[in-house]
């Protein structure tokens, strides 16, 4: 997808329009607003009192399509969504809390905030370095190198002022500061000792500060929950391709955990893996040609069916609880539908009508995507199928979307004619961003 227009305008009159608060950019390592990239946050350290006045400057920008904010109790995340699918998150931070510990001063950084030949407040050169430092030092990863590469440029007396100001206050011994680009035990106990030894991390205040961490958990538990999409279509629709680069726009570009599983919950191994093993079986499901199982038998097929039909129903609470409970994005090439459109791909002759009136008990995805094409478009990307099973499968999802579209108000039911790739991956997005909004 291209990058968007909307976001680079917006991002010079947020800035603009902030010339009356108190704030300071963090991490801001760029020589020019124009210079921050696509995939980039901004964060900003703010004072609480000026939250709403700073909310109302994001949601009064041109082409916001929505805000999304994510509240905990020391920061509030505004997930801005654009009308061309641009997207831009800000962090607003009014206390440095990790899990309950305050590891900076959220004033002081304030009171030492610079204004930069852009007329933007950032935070001072030490306390940008500290704040590096400590956030990665927290997560026990190292700083990533465009971060080493932006310090390494400094002249020598800006890193000899940092250099001294971080050794006056964590009392550590290190020959320069790039020791502290990993995080060494011995660096790492010291700097522990300094942040623990804080007023603000003993006492009640201790108290205090983890109870706002687990309250915030709960929050998050109640705020952030994720959600699952579907693909459906038959071979050669272009459904991989699309599921492909959805996963990666929605990790990438709009900083969603994604997971993406195939056909089912997958908690019950396929049957074959029981003659064949695991790994055999899936590498002959994976040779073997779409819609070519002989199986006429009821009584098997109702065994497989049922098989399967356990794993939606015993899975369905494992990949809540496992996923979406705690924010993921769930995507499923082929679901449950295919039981009903294209039960012969599965091997399994059933009554059409038994098998969707048992999709009512079945968790439904709130996004559901049927992608179909013209036949000599789809034997062109797969020859696999008939001309004839083509239509008459491209039919039977598309009549199938359609009621269930009618049925079940709350999930989406789309039929997608997949001819160009990003016109369809344009609507796909569109249908994430707005059911994530309800």
């Amino acid at each position: 997808m291209e990058t968007s227009k909307q976001r680079q305008d917006y991002i010079p009159y947020f800035f603009k329009s902030l010339t009356d608060c108190k704030y300071a950019v963090l991490k801001y390592t760029v020589a020019s607003i124009n210079e921050i990239s696509e995939s980039s946050d901004i964060d900003l350290v703010i004072e609480e009192k000026e939250l709403d006045k700073i909310l109302s400057i994001i949601n009064a920008g041109k082409n916001v399509l929505r805000v999304e904010l994510n509240s905990k109790s020391f920061v509030t995340f505004a997930s801005i969504y654009f009308e061309d699918c641009g997207y831009l998150e800000i962090d607003l931070i009014y206390r440095f809390d990790r899990k309950g510990l305050i590891y900076f001063d959220a004033a002081d950084v304030l009171a030492q905030a610079v204004q930069n030949s852009e007329r933007i407040k950032v935070v001072s050169h030490c306390h940008n370095f500290e704040y590096m430092m400590l956030f990665y030092l927290l997560n026990d990863a190292e700083v990533p190198l465009h971060y080493q590469k932006y310090f390494s440029v400094f002249t020598t007396e800006k890193r000899a002022k940092i250099f001294s100001y971080l050794i006056e206050k964590y009392r550590f011994h290190i020959n320069t500061l790039d020791d502290l680009y990993d995080p060494h035990k011995r660096h790492r106990k010291k700097i522990f000792a300094r942040i623990n030894s804080n007023p603000d991390n003993s006492g009640l205040k201790c108290v205090t500060n983890k109870t706002r961490y687990w309250l915030d958990v709960i929050r998050d538990l109640k705020q952030n929950r994720g959600y699952a999409v579907s693909f459906s279509g038959v071979d050669g629709s272009g459904k991989s391709t699309v599921l492909e680069n959805i996963n990666n726009i929605l990790k990438n570009k709009y900083r969603q955990r994604t997971v993406v599983l195939r056909h089912r919950p997958s908690l019950l191994p396929i049957l074959s893996s029981f003659v064949f093993g695991k790994k055999n079986a899936q590498e002959r499901a994976a040779r073997n040609l779409p819609r070519k199982g002989n199986n006429k038998n009821s009584v098997s097929s109702l065994f497989r069916f049922s098989y399967y039909y356990a794993d939606y129903i015993i899975g369905q609470y494992y990949i809540f609880f496992k996923y979406i409970l705690r924010g993921y994005t769930v995507l499923y090439d082929r679901y449950y539908f295919d039981f009903i459109a294209d039960a012969k791909r599965s091997n399994i002759v059933l009554n059409k009508k038994f098998v969707k009136r048992l999709y009512q008990f079945v968790y439904k995805p709130k996004v559901n995507i049927f992608l179909s094409a013209p036949p000599e478009i789809i034997l062109k990307r797969k020859n696999e199928l008939s001309v004839n099973d083509i239509q008459y499968l491209t039919k039977g999802y598309s009549k199938l979307f359609d009621e269930f579209g009618q049925q079940y108000k709350k999930q989406q039911y789309i039929h997608i004619s997949n001819i160009h790739l990003e016109e369809t991956l344009l609507t796909v997005i569109k249908e994430c961003i707005s059911i994530k909004s309800k």
